[in-house]
């Protein structure tokens, strides 16, 4: 952390902690099954088992073979709207299993 004699934002103080740590990447994957969660809504969560991120890839588990063909045939529309969400694309993929 470079040293300042006033205040600075917290965002920029936690922003250095976070790159010092290296724990970015695992700090977006958490927010993307987080928001993944948000975007799906209540119908689609109920048939969701899990969700994880590898790489740029999320994966989430479907219970219902219905449900799961429906999301992969729109699986670019969903990527769109869950990157949407962020300042960046976070996800090249999505496969749902």
């Amino acid at each position: 952390m470079s040293s300042n004699d006033g205040p600075r934002p917290l965002g920029e103080v936690l922003k250095e902690v976070i790159d010092e740590l290296g724990v970015q990447d695992e700090i977006d994957e958490a927010r993307v099954i987080e928001t993944w969660a948000s975007v799906a809504g209540t119908k689609i969560n109920s048939v969701t088992e899990s969700a994880w991120m590898k790489g740029s890839t999320l994966y989430v588990k479907i219970t219902s073979a219905a449900w799961r063909q429906e999301l992969h045939m729109n699986r670019r529309k969903w990527r769109k709207r869950l990157n949407g969400e962020f300042d960046t694309d976070l996800v090249d993929e999505i496969i749902f299993r």
